[in-house]
C-alpha cells in the first residue's frame, strides 16, 4: 500500500510540473535557444566530482550522437553512428575528453541532487548542464569533424 501511495505522489509531482521534460538516455532537455541548451544529466561515479564529470560528458555525447528531442538541437551534431565517428576522428575525441576540452563549451554545471546509491549498487547524481551549442558546432566545423553549413 505504501509503494502505491509513493507511486501516486510521484506521478502527481511529475504531471504537475510546468516545464516539459523529454528524456534521451540519461539526459533531459530543460531549455535552450539557438546558441545554448540546458539539460539535466545523470552521472555515475564513486564521488560527487566523478559523477559530475560523467554527467557533463553524457550531456555532450547526447548532443553529438543522439540529439535532444523538443529542443532546437533535435538531431545529432555529428552522427548517429557513434563508433565510426569516434574511430574516424579519434584524435579529436581523445583531446576533447582526455584533456577536458569539453569543459570549455560548458557554460554552467550545477548538481541538483546529492550522490545517491542506486538499486544496482552504483552511485549517481543529477546535474544541470548548460552548453554553448554555437561554439561547440563551430569547433566541430573548424576541426573537420562536421561540414560547415551550406558546403
Amino acid at each position: 500500500m505504501r509503494k502505491l501511495l509513493m507511486f501516486s505522489i510521484a506521478i502527481m509531482l511529475f504531471t504537475g510540473c510546468k516545464t516539459a521534460y523529454y528524456q534521451t538516455a540519461k539526459v533531459v532537455y530543460l531549455s535552450g535557444g539557438n546558441e545554448t541548451v540546458s539539460m539535466r544529466s545523470v552521472g555515475i561515479g564513486d564521488n560527487e566530482q566523478k559523477a559530475q564529470i560523467d554527467a557533463e560528458m553524457n550531456a555532450i555525447d547526447v548532443l553529438f550522437f543522439r540529439g535532444l528531442p523538443s529542443s532546437k538541437q533535435n538531431s545529432p551534431l555529428i552522427s548517429i553512428d557513434e563508433a565510426s565517428a569516434k574511430a574516424k576522428h579519434a584524435d579529436y575525441f581523445r583531446e576533447f575528453y582526455n584533456n577536458s576540452r569539453y569543459k570549455t563549451f560548458i557554460i554552467s554545471s550545477h548538481p541538483v541532487t546529492k550522490l545517491e546509491k542506486n538499486a544496482d549498487k552504483t552511485r549517481s547524481m543529477a546535474v544541470d548542464v548548460t552548453v554553448n551549442l554555437k561554439a561547440l558546432r563551430l569547433d566541430l566545423e573548424n576541426r573537420g569533424v562536421i561540414r560547415k553549413f551550406g558546403y
